[in-house]
This record gives C-alpha cells, structure tokens and sequence, in this order.
C-alpha cells in the first residue's frame, strides 16, 4: 500500500474518531461490561443499530472499525474481534 494512501487513510479514521467519540467511548464501555458471549453478542447489535438510526449506514463500517479498535484500548481483544466479525443488518 502506498504510504499516502494509508495516511490517508490514517486521517478519516482520526477525523471520525473526533466525530463519534462519545458514541465510541459509550459503545465500547457497554460491550465490554458483557459477561458472555451471548449478551456480548446483543450488546454489539444494539450499539451498531443505535449508531445507524443516529448517523446513516454510510459511516457504519468505520464505525465498526473504531469500536474495535476502542475494545482493543481497553485491553478487550476478545470484544474487539467479536465486533469485526459481526455482520450489521
């Protein structure tokens, strides 16, 4: 990958990252409190169906991605891969 391509890429994630920050930050708190993978589950459907209802399917993914990513920060690997490998509707 071209170094500018993913700098740039580097950027939107920031720029988002800005945007959603409570959403985020309240997402990734409430997937985390989830003791099993079931409610995991529900809670990672309720925060990414909340999140589309409020902004649009159109940034959904990047979303997705930052919320991972946000699991990960909070040393939530477990989260964080039950969240990319979760197909929103």
């Amino acid at each position: 990958m071209p170094k500018g391509r993913k700098s740039g890429q580097q950027a939107e994630k920031k720029f988002y990252r800005s945007i959603y920050l409570i959403e985020l930050a309240r997402g990734s708190s409430y997937i985390a409190s989830m003791l099993n993978p079931e409610t995991q589950r529900v809670a990672i459907a309720e925060v990414l169906d909340e999140f589309r209802m409020q902004h649009g399917a159109d940034t959904l993914l990047i979303f997705r991605d930052l919320l991972a990513e946000s699991l990960v920060n909070r040393d939530n690997r477990s989260a964080a891969q039950a969240v990319l490998s979760f197909e929103p509707r």
